[in-house]
């Protein structure tokens, strides 16, 4: 399978948490607002509640100013712990009476505020900071509230609270302690459900990738066994039908490249638009394989039999064409016609030509030497092979054509054909001249013959042989010939 940088389900499930991870954040956030909110409206109306309570109780000290009923009051209040200082002004804003921390410079409030709150930082001295627990207190904040003291609307002093800002803080920590575990909690949760959900809905298009790819390696048995009812079910569907119409596409060539020869299905199934009558003029080689003797031959045997005797010898034909860069251009009853250089151009078609009909004669001696341990007739053959211009292109009609080549050179290759004896391979003079003929090929003479429609007879030559280093890859491309399995073809 082709490697994926970065699958659907990972970009699925890192958006999941993404989003869910956000959202959970800016909630949190909006929950820490209000909390801290809600906790300094809470701190507002307890001190408030306090204040008016001193105020109701400090009204009679400050018409007698009496200042002893003032400390008392400040010492019994001074026991509850979250009261860190209190403190009573005259109607001047002087000091009258106080324990605990108090603000140097207070921020008293107007005529209008019942309540003022200050934020503030106490500064000790070092003599006074030396003890732990003062030193301690004296690195806190300081949050104090300051009220009126009234008598029939008119304002007889001030009192003032002073609370350990310590409390807003180790309350809004509790609260963002508790909302930050448990976001983590759920950012948690949320990875693994995200990658399991991500997972699960990427499924279906991990099967499909899987799918696309086995069809675009060749693979179009593979089939989507589920049933869905949504998208991906219609995708797969499609998928199934394409699969099934490509599988029945590649049936179609296959059984098409059985008639003709693949390189020729190839090119017509790869040019099918230009698919029309007509050819042209090419520089090629053909070789004719005939069998000698076939009608009597037919004769002695079961026609079942013969169907066999000519797949096996056309089968090994056909295979030592492909290893010499040719392809059967037709079977002719008995005779296999054998074409090089078209429609694929080589420049060296008479030379594999030639070298193919040596490994057809090593072959056929082959096959009729197991023959005869069997004690069967062997089967011979007429070869000759001839290169020279000849018309290549779609012959026939619009409703029936055939890819072949056509003209003197074919008919004088299949004249000299008739002339070769068992298992002889012959050529004209012409093929001498090719390329690649005297250097690699050994040769003897043979008679002249009067060949219809030219004017001078045909010289013939026998091909007897090859050099050496042609007939050592002769004996590789037989073996690798004997060792084909034709079950398939």
């Amino acid at each position: 399978m082709t490697k994926v940088n970065f699958p659907f389900a990972h970009k699925l499930a890192l958006s999941m948490v993404i989003l869910i991870v956000s959202g959970m954040m800016l909630l949190g956030g909006l929950i820490i607002r209000d909390q801290h909110k809600l906790l300094e409206k809470q701190m507002h109306s307890y001190a408030r509640i306090l204040i008016n309570q001193l105020s109701a109780s400090a009204t009679d000290s400050y018409l007698t100013s009496n200042t002893l009923d003032m400390d008392v009051l400040v010492n019994n209040l001074s026991q509850n712990t979250e009261i860190m200082g209190i403190t009573f002004y005259s109607e001047e804003k002087k000091l009258l009476t106080s324990t605990g921390p108090v603000p140097s410079s207070p921020e008293f409030p107007g005529t209008n505020q019942e309540m003022s709150a200050q934020h503030w930082k106490m500064n000790l001295p070092e003599s006074e900071a030396s003890s732990p627990q003062v030193s301690q207190k004296a690195l806190k904040s300081y949050l104090s509230y300051i009220g009126t003291v009234v008598y029939k609307d008119v304002v007889i002093g001030y009192v003032l609270l002073t609370f350990d800002q310590a409390i807003l803080t180790q309350a809004r920590a509790k609260t963002m302690y508790t909302i930050i575990l448990t976001t983590i909690i759920l950012i948690i949760l949320t990875i693994l459900s995200a990658f399991i959900l991500g997972k699960r809905l990427s499924r279906p298009i991990e099967e499909l990738v899987d799918v696309s790819e086995a069809i675009s390696l060749g693979n179009y048995e593979v089939r989507f066994d589920e049933r869905r009812n949504d998208e991906f079910g219609v995708l797969m569907h499609s998928m199934n039908i394409m699969a099934e119409g490509l599988l029945h596409k590649k049936s179609v060539e296959n059984a098409f490249s059985r008639y003709v020869s693949p390189k020729i299905a190839d090119e017509i199934l790869g040019n099918l638009e230009n698919v029309n009558l007509g050819g042209e003029q090419v520089d090629a080689s053909v070789l004719f394989v005939d069998i000698i003797g076939f009608t009597k031959l037919s004769q002695t045997m079961e026609p079942n039999k013969v169907n066999e005797l000519l797949n096996q010898y056309f089968s090994y034909i056909a295979q030592a064409a492909q290893i010499y860069g040719g392809h059967v251009d037709k079977y002719i009853g008995d005779c296999a016609m054998l074409v090089f250089g078209v429609p694929k151009k080589d420049e060296h078609h008479s030379f594999q030509a030639v070298s193919c009909a040596l490994l057809v004669q090593k072959i056929v001696s082959s096959i009729n030497k197991e023959r005869i341990k069997k004690e069967l007739s062997p089967v011979n053959f007429h070869i000759a092979a001839n290169s020279g211009l000849m018309l290549a292109g779609n012959m026939g009609s619009s409703q029936r054509m055939e890819y072949t080549v056509i003209g003197d050179s074919v008919n004088l290759a299949s004249r000299i054909a008739s002339q070769a004896q068992d298992n002889e391979i012959l050529i004209p003079g012409t093929m001498l001249q090719r390329a690649g003929i005297k250097d690699n090929f050994l040769f003897e003479k043979k008679d002249d013959i009067q060949v219809r429609g030219h004017n001078k007879p045909v010289p013939l030559f026998r091909i007897t042989c090859c050099t050496k280093n042609n007939q050592i890859n002769l004996t590789k491309n037989m073996e690798k010939l004997i060792n084909h399995d034709f079950s398939e073809k």
